[in-house]
């Protein structure tokens, strides 16, 4: 079945000053029967769950596994707000600015979601798939900045040397990514048709003066469901993300006319130069660095420089 999708938007714009322009709009999308990850048909249902030969309890014991592939059974929601700031290029200086406020609701992971949350623990109960999407971002910031250094009057020399370099910075800052809390082992003797879950016994989310990378999430909040059964988690909790993170990158280049139809272009690019590092939570119930955050997202520091001759 094609997908179904209803978008709705709208946007105000207005030049506030000279060259900066303003806008402020809404972003909204509603999406069913999306193309969703490969789902298994054969589990064991759950009150048949137990001890003994699972096998001949499933659907089609006749068979390994039966699988749908890419099937049509996902739906999604996203509402946004932005509100955008542009300063066209006058004065050897412009700039964008771009923030989104948004929730993205959805209930299955397709391929290219931002965070890893997972789909189907239970086949016979997808409800408890809808959550927060891995690609929510709540907050979303996007900076750019570019600035050409003018050339300089009078000394020739120091006009050839100084004049026509250009400093560009993107600078993104966002939300942690949702994350999904699994369990490292399989008592179901039930062929999930997906990771598993553990059962959710109280809020799981701290304050901020009690998070900290060390423990930032209340790991009590979960235990291990029962020998023969499945866990009454939901794919996301609404207050459970990964850190924020951060990226700054620069470029700094300058292009030197050589003669006609050539000319030289130094560059140089610093991605992450301040060794920023953003950091991952580890969900896996079990695990000795359950509720840490451990994991590294973004790469470290790189410095590149180069030149390019146009002819």
């Amino acid at each position: 079945m094609a997908p179904i999708s209803y978008q709705y938007n709208f946007g105000i714009q207005r030049e506030v000053a000279r060259d900066l322009l303003v806008e402020v709009g809404y972003i909204g999308n509603v999406s069913h029967h999306l193309t969703a990850n490969d789902l298994s048909l054969d589990q064991v249902a759950p009150e048949l769950m137990g001890p003994g030969n699972a096998q001949a309890r499933r659907p089609f014991p006749q068979f390994s596994n039966v699988t749908w592939i890419n099937p049509s059974i996902g739906n999604s929601t996203y509402h946004g707000g932005f509100i955008r700031a542009e300063k066209r290029f006058g004065g050897s200086f412009s700039f964008l600015a771009h923030y989104t406020f948004s929730k993205f609701i959805d209930d299955v992971e397709s391929a290219n979601e931002y965070g890893v949350t997972g789909s189907y623990m239970d086949a016979y109960n997808r409800r408890l798939d809808k959550g927060l999407s891995g690609s929510d971002v709540p907050h979303h910031l996007v900076l750019t900045l570019l600035y050409e250094l003018p050339p300089l009057r009078g000394n020739r020399l120091l006009k050839n040397t100084l004049g026509g370099w250009k400093l560009g910075v993107l600078e993104t800052a966002e939300s942690g990514a949702p994350f999904t809390v699994i369990t490292s082992g399989n008592t179901t003797n039930a062929f999930p048709a997906g990771l598993l879950r553990p059962n959710l016994l109280h809020d799981a989310a701290l304050s901020g003066d009690q998070r900290s990378i060390a423990h930032w999430f209340d790991t009590s909040a979960f235990g291990i469901a029962p020998l023969y059964s499945l866990g009454t988690d939901s794919r996301t909790q609404p207050n459970l993300f990964n850190p924020g993170t951060g990226n700054l990158n620069f470029v700094l280049s300058r292009s030197q006319p050589i003669k006609e139809n050539m000319r030289l272009q130094f560059r140089a690019d610093a991605f992450n130069p301040f060794n920023r590092t953003n950091f991952g939570v580890n969900g896996t119930v079990g695990n000795a660095n359950f509720g840490r955050a451990t994991g590294v997202q973004y790469g470290p520091r790189i410095i590149t420089m180069g030149a390019r001759l146009f002819f």
